[in-house]
């Protein structure tokens, strides 16, 4: 009996380390999330127009978010942090539609950004996002497909319950409207790749050698427990 409460201590020291290890197991894999006009739940970065969601892995339907001059949409991953997260370094890879409206509008800026917030939804990536990168309308009335490669210059964190986000800002000395085109058809739909480092948003998964020690350690423990225990025979 008393062989059976000291195993079962240990294989509870290994559920606790389990439990404990978070981003340091984590498994990277890139990830892909689509952008849609359905509207995002709290939390939410009041500065922007339009909150909306990204699905992961689940492409949208053809629908379009208009932005006036100036204005901009932040598009969210569709589910929270689990735990604190953290992104190594790496680029992300964008890839949306857009058509400006005004004919006149041939060289307005659009801005790219790699986003995040908290649980209160408190933007935590200051004044510029993680990454950011511009794009100049070139053919306004027409489809511009705008790819953008966003890398941060440093690894950043979104804490639990927050969430990144991929921000479209409108150039406020645009002359009209500036239309976000989520899945238009004949068109691959718009999109944000993760970098191939991303640890599993959500949630970090636990690798493969974390689990194969506390393996180890659970199978140690019970052999030196039926060692002691043959010896006191």
């Amino acid at each position: 009996m008393r062989m059976l409460r000291r195993l079962i201590g240990i294989l509870v020291l290994g559920m606790f380390v389990l439990a404990m290890v978070q981003v340091v197991g984590a498994t990277p894999d890139q990830q892909t999330w689509y952008f849609t006009d359905e509207d995002a739940s709290a939390p939410t970065w009041s500065g922007a127009i339009y909150n909306k969601i990204m699905t992961k892995g689940v492409e949208g339907g053809d629908t379009v978010i208009t932005l006036e001059k100036g204005e901009r949409v932040w598009f969210y991953a569709d589910e929270l942090a689990a735990c604190d997260v953290t992104f190594p370094d790496g680029t992300w890879n964008t890839a949306y539609w857009m058509k400006a409206l005004n004919s006149t509008d041939s060289g307005k800026r659009i801005t790219t950004r790699l986003q995040g917030i908290n649980s209160e939804g408190a933007k935590l990536s200051g004044s510029y996002g993680y990454a950011q990168k511009y794009y100049d309308t070139s053919n306004p009335s027409h489809f511009e497909e705008v790819t953008e490669s966003l890398k941060p210059s440093e690894s950043f964190t979104i804490p639990e319950g927050g969430r990144f986000a991929i921000e479209v800002l409108w150039a406020g000395g645009a002359a009209g409207n500036l239309e976000i085109h989520c899945n238009p058809s004949g068109k691959h739909a718009s999109k944000a790749t993760s970098p191939s480092s991303d640890p599993g948003y959500p949630v970090p998964e636990l690798s493969t050698l974390i689990l194969f020690s506390v393996g180890l350690l659970v199978l140690a423990g019970y052999v030196g427990l039926r060692r002691r225990n043959n010896k006191q025979r």
